[in-house]
């Protein structure tokens, strides 16, 4: 079985690293540290009423699947950021070039590599999640869903950094622009809706207000953290208390943003693909050149 060599020395360096590794550490001590500190205040509350309040569980479930999703967007990008930048940097990427390896194998490769090292952070953390299974309240169906999730989640933001990673020569530009682009789509979209909303419930009927929220409501599809949000809301009981989503949206939110979003991961891709390629400009341009 032939192994696409960019993976497999991307992946061994990662995997050795202290990087890697102290991420790992603190992501867990992090979570850990929630999920302790969560668990003691429904044990204290328990001990002072005599009443285990079951819900609180599903609480602490929402918090510990929210929370190495936002640690993932401040810290995924410094990772991904040199994914082809570093080697353009290097003059190493012309020397791949010239070899029998395609621009498709050397993005594919990396794509990979980085999939396997945030996946693997991820992962590590799943025995503190699994402690909250215990108090039932999630189906199999539940956890595959948010399991699917985070996956394109993860694929998303690893595409959105070597597309960045390949239209620049510098890793302090691309770290630069993909910690914007990333920000701008998962906290951005949130931001402009709430705004939308806002100017619509001021005044309901004027035309250019009901347009800016439909632009922001298609906007939101693109965020799967919304539609994590979703799937944790239905999992505990609650219904979207944002009235401007209608039932259609709500129900089926979850599929129509991770097509959107595997559509786009996809998309990004075949950029970066086309930017490292031996006839595009920008490799003409800072192809023999080590800025």
């Amino acid at each position: 079985m032939n192994i696409n060599p960019i993976y497999e020395r991307e992946h061994r360096v990662s995997t050795r690293s202290l990087k890697l590794s102290m991420t790992i550490l603190i992501f867990n001590f992090i979570v850990a540290a929630v999920t302790l500190i969560e668990m003691n205040e429904v044990v204290d509350y328990a001990r002072k009423t005599s009443i285990i309040d079951y819900t609180s569980f599903l609480q602490i479930f929402k918090i510990i699947i929210f929370l190495p999703a936002i640690l993932l967007i401040f810290v995924a990008p410094s990772f991904i950021s040199g994914a082809i930048s570093d080697e353009r940097q290097r003059g190493t990427l012309e020397i791949l070039l010239t070899t029998k390896m395609t621009a498709r194998s050397i993005v594919f490769g990396k794509f990979l590599s980085l999939f396997a090292s945030i996946m693997l952070i991820l992962v590590s953390q799943l025995p503190i999640m699994a402690i909250l299974f215990l108090y039932g309240g999630i189906s199999v169906l539940d956890i595959i869903k948010l399991v699917i999730n985070f996956v394109v989640f993860v694929i998303l933001i690893i595409s959105m950094g070597i597309f960045c990673s390949s239209i620049v020569v510098k890793t302090s530009v691309a770290t630069a622009l993909v910690y914007s682009t990333v920000l701008g789509l998962f906290v951005g979209t949130l931001v402009l809706y709430f705004l939308a909303a806002n100017s619509f419930m001021m005044n309901e009927n004027n035309s250019l207000g009901i347009l800016f929220i439909r632009f922001s409501k298609f906007v939101l599809l693109f965020n799967p953290l919304v539609s994590m949000d979703f799937l944790l809301s239905k999992i505990m009981g609650e219904d979207s208390l944002d009235i401007l989503v209608s039932l259609f949206w709500y129900d089926n939110w979850f599929y129509i943003n991770m097509v959107l979003d595997l559509l786009l991961s996809i998309s990004l891709l075949e950029l970066s693909i086309v930017k490292i390629k031996p006839h595009c400009k920008t490799w003409r341009k800072y192809g023999n050149n080590n800025l």
